[in-house]
């Protein structure tokens, strides 16, 4: 399910890079305050946007299936869980 949301909705393998993205900026003790006004440099393997990302990941758990989507909000909780944040669609 997931390819195909890629291949309809957005690009190969980016939702597992979106899901990176977010671990690695929430996990990192030296990560900026998130600002979504802050756009990053451009360059998405450097500084993505973190509203882009978090665009990507809500419409990954709203568009599988029930018992797919519970296990990947799972997994985003956890992440989350480390920085004590809500995304804003919650």
């Amino acid at each position: 399910m997931i390819a195909r949301l890629e291949n309809t909705r957005l690009q190969s393998g980016q939702v597992l890079e979106a899901i990176r993205h977010w671990e690695r900026f929430v996990r990192d003790p030296a990560h900026r305050l998130y600002d979504p006004r802050y756009t990053g440099c451009g360059i998405w393997e450097c500084c993505p946007p973190m509203v882009e990302v978090q665009a990507i990941l809500h419409i990954v758990v709203h568009n599988l299936p029930r018992r797919d989507s519970r296990r990947l909000q799972a997994q985003l909780d956890r992440i989350n869980e480390c920085w004590r944040w809500r995304p804003p669609y919650a």
